[in-house]
């Protein structure tokens, strides 16, 4: 099966019951001009309400964030820790998401790609050529979405890679791949209604 592209969606089943799980990876190498200094790329997953305020939804409970400072969370576990600087074969960042065990009130989560200190560094993912985010069925490793990060719109800092959103019991994956210029990992959680 080939990935959805953007804008696409689908229902997360296999045999038509819900999947339980599925895998975030992210992957990039070092760009070969490195006046910038290294690009630290980041995957975060934030379980949202759709009923709350912002684009897609509010926070509902921080402590199932997961991103670099929060690693592992009772719904999500970054298996691979923070990779700073892209080096090696295979995924830098990865991220698994057990459904079951998200918040009662969480019918959305948000899949983001950031870079660290982008601003400060003039970085963006155009530089990155080879940056991807995907989602995989974790058992059967079927890959269900793709986004090449240097693709999105020029300056991108930030990505809203994926949606999945909750409907009658069953998880839908939508490849969003909107790019934000000029935004990091802070101004996704205000995004989102964090007030802390």
């Amino acid at each position: 099966m080939l990935p959805m592209t953007k804008g696409g969606s689908l229902p997360l089943t296999k045999n038509n019951a819900p999947l339980q799980e599925v895998r975030l990876e992210l992957s990039w190498s070092p760009p070969k001009n490195t006046s910038k200094g290294s690009y630290d790329l980041d995957a975060s997953c934030f379980p949202l309400n759709s009923t709350g305020g912002g684009p897609l939804g509010k926070i509902t409970e921080v402590d199932h964030i997961c991103y670099w400072g929060q690693q592992k969370t009772p719904s999500m576990e970054h298996l691979a820790g923070d990779d700073r600087t892209g080096d090696g074969d295979g995924p830098d960042e990865v991220i698994l998401i057990h459904f079951n065990a998200l918040p009662g009130n969480c019918d959305l989560i948000a899949i983001v790609g950031t870079i660290d200190k982008a601003i400060e560094r003039g970085q963006s993912f155009a530089e990155v050529a080879d940056a991807k985010m995907q989602i995989f069925n974790n058992k059967s490793n079927e890959l269900l979405a793709e986004a090449k990060l240097a693709s999105l719109d020029a300056g991108s800092t930030g990505c809203l890679f994926a949606s999945i959103r909750k409907k009658d019991q069953v998880w839908t994956v939508e490849n969003v791949s909107q790019g934000y210029p000029g935004k990091e990992l802070p101004d996704f959680f205000q995004l989102f209604g964090y007030q802390g």
